[in-house]
């Protein structure tokens, strides 16, 4: 095993969390989310698998959860039938136990792709399915993410504890934006080696790509696509508050920071998931807006963002270089995609799952043997149709339950903009994820949307006992 520097930095701060406590260990987690091209531990034995400083972290907020009955407890409601949990639970057991099993019992029936080592490195090649090493990481990654899961449901069943998380993901939102600055200007003074240290894991780096002469924005990612992922999810979360009138300034700022860089991210899964993401908040806007009293910002967003739009689209088209730019952008990163060289790779990778999904009779090839391009293909490929019920049940109730969830204004904005946020992600992950794991701000953000206060127990009082008033925070 390897401890990189940023490895040491990370154990530092995670030793700094146990002891300072929630209120500075959760938004130090959040914010080493963004440090997915770095490598705290390398594991030789493992393929040289990267270990992310993430990770390593959500070991030092787990263990004190762990050690606290009443923590103990609420995290524990979180899997009972038929909450949320308890579909990510049976997801969790069965993608692991598929990662262990299928690719044994299965081996030689069908061709997956899968991470291999070629000459030029780590690549993506055709092999007969048999296991790998990554039905060892990638089994690891889901179940970091089920405790994620719990760990941000148990800290969001407390009133200061959804206030922690909320303010958490609104400065991992801040420092994400500082990164993009730190990455575009390191590009333009060639200094790019500057952020090293946290692009030190061992694939492939995309950080100086450029589409159509703008530099593509990647912050902290080793790709555009990843930071666009990300930085959807941010973007919702921030437009959501705004509108709640949660810190309005502030998240209007970041929001619209957030909005720019993905624009200049270049990426599709940005753009898929951001036009989705308009497109759904204003037809949501505009019902409330129709039946009911509404806050000013939604009314703002149902009559100003069209005349914006409309606005935009007609001063491009009147200024002709400009609409060149934007088509040829749009053109290059939208509809010539698929017929690029990546576009026709991906699309053998979601036709070879789907023909994984076939050749393993609906069981799937096991977590971590298949690579797709999308999301509900990735499912289908890795853990087949009992894993694709069980984490589609998990994913609608996420969405859509309603049950024992907070029912005073502030917590019930906050779990509102983290529900936007993981859609608008599913909506990215949709166009180019690939693997079940949808990365852990989207269970971060899935548990605060999920939790909600722990149940008061009556307690019968002696006959000479004065009431007791009980006030709510």
């Amino acid at each position: 095993m390897q401890v990189e520097a940023i490895g040491a930095i990370t154990l530092a701060l995670g030793l700094i969390g146990w002891i300072a406590g929630h209120r500075f260990a959760v938004p130090v987690f959040f914010a080493s989310t963004l440090l997915s091209a770095a490598a705290a531990l390398i594991l030789p034995a493992l393929g040289y698998a990267n270990i992310q400083p993430a990770y390593l972290l959500l070991g030092f907020l787990a263990l004190p959860a762990a050690a606290s009955s009443a923590s103990l407890s609420r995290a524990g409601s979180a899997l009972a039938f038929p909450n949320a949990g308890f579909w990510l639970l049976l997801t969790a057991v069965y993608a692991t136990l598929s990662a262990f099993f299928l690719p044994r019992i299965l081996a030689g029936t069908t061709y997956v792709f899968a991470i291999a080592r070629v000459e030029t490195g780590p690549g993506i090649i055709s092999t007969p399915l048999a296991p790998t090493s990554g039905n060892i990481t990638q089994p690891i990654y889901f179940l970091g993410d089920l405790v994620c899961f719990l760990v941000f449901y148990e800290a969001a069943s407390r009133p200061a504890g959804v206030r922690t998380v909320v303010n958490a993901a609104i400065v991992a939102t801040a420092i994400n934006l500082c990164f993009a600055a730190i990455d575009l200007g390191t590009y333009w003074a060639g200094v790019g080696e500057a952020l090293a240290v946290i692009r030190n894991a061992n694939y492939r780096m995309l950080d100086d790509a450029t589409a159509l002469g703008f530099k593509r924005i990647v912050g902290s990612f080793p790709e555009a696509s990843s930071f666009a992922y990300f930085t959807v999810g941010f973007f919702a979360f921030c437009t959501k508050l705004w509108l709640d009138g949660i810190r309005p300034k502030l998240t209007a700022l970041l929001a619209l920071l957030s909005l720019l860089t993905l624009a200049f991210a270049t990426s599709s899964t940005g753009y898929a998931a951001t036009s989705g993401f308009l497109a759904l908040l204003f037809l949501a806007s505009l019902v409330q807006v129709l039946c009911r009293q509404v806050r000013r910002a939604r009314l703002v967003l149902v009559t100003v963002f069209p005349l914006i739009v409309a606005a935009g689209l007609i001063g491009l088209r009147l200024d002709q270089p400009a609409w060149r730019v934007v088509s040829e952008m749009v053109d290059v990163t939208v509809f010539d995609k698929m017929n690029s060289s990546s576009g026709i790779e991906r699309a053998k990778w979601n036709d070879q799952a789907l023909v994984n999904f076939t050749d393993t009779h609906g069981l799937g090839a096991g977590v971590g043997s298949v690579r797709a391009s999308s999301f509900p293909i990735a499912v289908l490929g890795n853990i087949g149709v009992f894993g694709a019920l069980t984490y589609g049940i998990f994913l609608f109730q996420l969405l859509f339950g309603r049950n024992n969830r907070w029912q005073h204004p502030f917590p019930v904005a906050c779990q509102s903009a983290a529900r936007w946020a993981c859609l608008t992600q599913l909506i990215g992950a949709s166009v180019a994820g690939s693997f079940i794991d949808l990365g852990l701000p989207f269970f971060i953000f899935a548990g605060l949307a999920c939790a909600g206060p722990p149940p008061v127990r009556a307690t019968r009082l002696a006959p000479a006992a004065p009431p007791v008033a009980v006030t709510t925070v």
